[in-house]
């Protein structure tokens, strides 16, 4: 299992941990971020667009990352 080591700005951490709770660990951020990082590297290798809307669906704001701009897309067998 491959080890990391992160330097989060201390702001961003209070930011983080004032909406989650003081009770969310640091390294269950850093896994869950990870994970939704995968999720979106997949999305993007089947050809779809990261986004977030509103609870109507309707304002739609596109997730832009310059890696997610260099996932190459699965070939369909």
């Amino acid at each position: 299992m491959a080890e990391l080591r992160l330097h989060i700005p201390d702001d961003l951490v209070a930011e983080l941990q004032k909406k989650l709770g003081d009770s969310v660990k640091l390294t269950d951020i850093a896994r869950d971020a990870i994970t939704l990082f995968n999720w979106a590297v997949n999305e993007r290798a089947k050809g779809r667009l990261v986004l977030s809307s509103d609870e109507e669906g309707e304002k739609m704001i596109q997730l832009a990352m310059r890696s997610l701009d260099t996932v190459k897309r699965d070939k369909v067998a």
